[in-house]
């Protein structure tokens, strides 16, 4: 069900970043970009192997908590 879900949004996702390239073209390198990070996390997802893809999901979970920290600290500091 969770592998469904992942395939259905990167799709909606990669409809949206297509047409947002199509209409603004210097945003076309980000798009591509952001296409090729989904296609990657697509494959890893379908790829089979539950305990790679627990590691991965693990890690980015973590990297997206340092992130959410870090933009925090960035904001309290007056930086942001």
């Amino acid at each position: 069900m969770i592998r469904n879900a992942i395939a259905a949004g990167a799709a909606v996702y990669g409809v949206i970043l297509v047409i947002e390239a199509v209409r603004h073209p210097s945003f076309a390198l980000t798009a591509i970009a952001a296409a090729l990070f989904l296609a990657a996390a697509g494959i890893l997802f379908w790829s089979g192997n539950e305990q790679r893809t627990k590691k991965v999901e693990m890690a980015l979970l973590w990297v997206c908590v340092g992130l959410f920290l870090l933009y925090g600290l960035l904001v309290a500091g007056g930086v942001l």
